[in-house]
């Protein structure tokens, strides 16, 4: 602040591989090290101390309203914690003291303040840091936050306030006011500034790197974005000329920027916007300074927090949200490849116990053995269907599964399937049935959509009990759309049990046997088609199960 203040981050562990921050936060710097890096500190806190001052001082604001060399107190912190607290003691006591002309007890007490508050902000950062960066989890940016932005900013404050009552003439009713606008001071130097530096730095681990053939591009919409910005905040305040809402559009360029080149880029932009239209405003310039705007600082301060905020946020979520999708891609890789090298001695298992149980070459002798037979047949069956229901949900999974959709005549789709099953219903005891409307007509990719029915009749046969009833219903909407229904009157499930049907493996109650891919097979084959697989079940009632497919686009215009 202007009587000084400072910021603060926490020891990050690796943004990348050996670099020398590592080594700083490692502690395998030496002494000669340690001393030039306090000398660093204390010369970025000096000189961004007087420019920040001496600036806002022209203008008539003490203190001001946004202290910088609070981003520089976060990073001295970050890279070496408590080693690096004498830089950041003496650049702010040589600010306060030689350039605010502080008191000397006021300038101690203030620096104190302004160096541990840093340091205790870093300190809890780095027991709620994600290990793979502050900013690559929105746990990480709520932390920083937490820490640099709201608890650091009070300790400066804190401490500041109680420097200015114990040395200056002032009504205990101030003190309040005093302390808000110390707290908002560092607060607004560390959000504005801090992250930018450590991303430029490798402090902080970036989330993604931008292709390197979309370089040029990438640098030519973030220059255009910087001096859009700047051309902005550079305007006359001429009446009707910029709306003063125009600046918060600047958060759309800013998103695209972080998702599509990088996190540095983008917050580097964010730091050039905030100290632009800081100064701006203050100088008379901008769209904040047009009529019927009654408080432009307070303006520019919503802006730097909607725009910090935005990116740090959407940045860190998109950020888990690949990590999942490459996590689940690997994972669905090395099934299908497992899987597949499956798929041979498994066929060469179920073809020789077939030629045993037939006894093609002859009997087998001890009845035992034909039961051993029966018995690897039947396991060599499921295994086979487990393989190729991993193999086809990891090629719709992965994009990969190809559809032909086509006008099909619905009642020789279903019969077809209705004859598949109709043994398994029989054995079992199962009344299967089918009623639709005559002469409907499905527009599906024909091989998915009697892999959907096979795997909705087969499950809901399953798990109907002797005596109940399956029946296959379908018809259609006012706008087209064919509904597909499988209901039966078997066991049911409830909510929790609906939900765990849906994935893949997932199997409900003691009466579950078979894969656990069908149900998930079949919704994501529906999804392919545009359409939707929704299921409601209750226990001891009964499910029904509910696909549809939407017409042709042509049909539906």
């Amino acid at each position: 602040m202007s009587v000084s203040a400072s910021a603060e981050l926490t020891p990050a562990p690796s943004s990348g591989g050996g670099s020398i921050w590592s080594t700083a936060r490692s502690g395998t710097f030496g002494p000669a090290h340690w001393i030039g890096a306090n000398v660093a500190a204390a010369i970025g806190y000096c000189v961004l101390g007087m420019a920040v001052s001496q600036f806002f001082a022209v203008y008539g604001l003490f203190p001001a309203p946004i202290w910088l060399p609070a981003s520089i107190a976060v990073v001295a912190a970050s890279l070496g914690g408590i080693r690096l607290m004498p830089g950041i003691f003496l650049g702010s006591f040589v600010v306060n003291y030689l350039v605010l002309h502080a008191s000397l007890p006021a300038a101690l007490l203030i620096s104190l303040g302004n160096s541990l508050g840093p340091i205790i902000g870093a300190a809890v950062l780095a027991r709620f840091r994600p290990a793979r960066g502050v900013f690559t989890r929105f746990s990480g940016v709520v932390a920083f936050i937490l820490c640099n932005v709201l608890l650091h900013p009070a300790i400066t404050a804190s401490t500041g306030t109680l420097a200015l009552a114990m040395t200056a003439d002032m009504d205990a009713s101030q003190l309040y006011s005093i302390w808000v606008q110390w707290w908002l001071c560092d607060s607004g130097g560390t959000l504005c500034f801090a992250p930018a530096l450590l991303l430029l730095l490798g402090i902080e681990r970036e989330t993604h790197a931008a292709a390197p053939e979309l370089l040029r591009r990438n640098l030519a919409i973030t220059a255009a974005v910087a001096v859009g910005a700047i051309a902005l905040f550079a305007t006359l305040p001429l009446p009707g000329a910029i709306p003063w809402g125009l600046p918060f559009l600047l958060v759309i360029p800013l998103s695209w920027v972080a998702l599509r080149v990088s996190l540095r880029a983008a917050y580097s932009l964010v730091a050039l916007v905030a100290v632009v239209a800081a100064a701006a405003t203050v100088a008379g310039f901008g769209p904040f300074q047009g009529p019927g705007v009654g408080n432009p600082l307070q303006l520019v301060g919503v802006l730097i927090v909607l725009l910090a905020l935005t990116v740090l946020t959407i940045v860190s979520l998109v950020a888990e949200l690949r990590e999942a999708e490459a996590s689940s891609r690997a994972k669905s890789m090395l099934l299908a490849a497992a899987s597949h090298d499956l798929r041979t001695p498994l066929n060469a298992m179920i073809g020789f116990a077939d030629l045993m149980r037939t006894e093609t070459w002859g009997p087998v002798g001890n009845p035992r053995y034909r039961k051993y037979v029966e018995h690897i047949h039947e396991s060599g069956l499921l295994l086979a269907e487990i393989v190729n229901g991993v193999l086809d949900l990891t090629k719709i999974e992965a994009g990969r599964q190809e559809l032909s959709p086509r006008r099909l005549d619905w009642t020789e789709v279903s019969e077809g399937c209705l004859r598949l099953l109709a043994p398994q219903a029989a054995q079992k005891g199962v009344i299967l049935s089918a009623r639709a409307v005559p002469g409907l007509a499905v527009h599906a990719d024909e091989v998915a959509i009697r892999q959907i029915l096979l795997n909705l009749l087969a499950n809901a046969v399953k798990f109907t009990p002797e005596g109940g009833h399956v029946v296959l219903h379908a018809g259609a909407e006012a706008d087209g759309t064919v509904v597909i229904e499988v209901v039966d009157d078997g066991i049911g499930m409830d909510a929790a049990g609906v939900a765990k049907a849906l994935e893949p493996f997932g199997q409900v109650g003691s009466h579950a046997g078979g894969t656990g891919l069908g149900l998930p097979i079949a919704a994501r084959l529906a999804d392919l088609h545009g359409g939707r697989l929704t299921i409601a079940s209750e226990p001891g009632r009964g499910t029904t199960v509910r696909v549809t497919f939407p017409p042709p686009a042509e049909a539906a215009e």
